[in-house]
């Protein structure tokens, strides 16, 4: 691992371990606006947390594997499962790095997961490999618009694809949505209590053919 990795997690370790959940109990709204019309398969989750679109891709039914390169984060996420009596896979890896099983799930989900270009490139590669023919591939994360329109999310666009640089490379992919959605802040965990308005998301919905 990278020492810019190593730090990275290490950073990610002390804010989980920071408080109870950093992110909400349920899951993301418009993830499982999303995915709730979806026939019920495999599911891999990529970048995790403390797994709470994982918990509930679960308790819909999926058979779930859910990836975090946190060790804290998948800790607290197997007692929360635990807890629920759900049975999820959960893997501690580095997903820039972790050798995926090819052709294996029907959804691979990846929620605000933000790193440079470099690193960007191997994981996206290797999480749209996981997805089998006919499966679905979900990407929600910060706009690069939202710096200057929206607020929370990363601050240098480095580390904020927008919908066109992640669809340009998915060759093989119909893409079915690639755009930027709006999502309220207000009472959305992980900001700041006082912060309201509005954030700027990338949604990218696709099917491997």
């Amino acid at each position: 691992m990278s020492q810019t990795s190593s730090s990275r997690r290490a950073r990610w370790d002390e804010r989980y371990a920071g408080k109870d959940l950093v992110w909400s109990a349920g899951p993301n709204e418009r993830f499982a606006e999303e995915v709730g019309g979806l026939e019920l398969g495999r599911a891999l989750d990529v970048a995790c947390g403390e797994g709470r679109n994982a918990l509930w891709l679960a308790e819909q039914g999926w058979d779930v594997t859910a990836i975090d390169f946190s060790q804290v984060a998948i800790d607290k996420a197997r007692r929360i499962a635990t807890r629920r009596k759900l049975t999820i896979d959960w893997l501690c890896e580095d997903i820039s790095a972790y050798a995926v099983t090819e052709s294996e799930y029907d959804l691979v989900s990846l929620l605000y997961m933000h790193t440079d270009p470099r690193e960007r490139r191997k994981w996206l590669a290797n999480v749209l490999s996981a997805v089998k023919p006919g499966g679905t591939f979900l990407y929600i994360g910060h706009d690069p618009s939202n710096i200057a329109s929206g607020v929370g999310g990363p601050q240098d666009p480095r580390y904020l694809p927008d919908a066109d640089e992640l669809a340009r490379d998915m060759d093989g992919f119909e893409i079915e949505f690639a755009g930027v959605i709006e999502r309220s802040v207000s009472s959305d965990p992980g900001h700041a209590k006082e912060t309201k308005g509005e954030a700027l998301d990338t949604l990218v919905r696709a099917v491997r053919n």
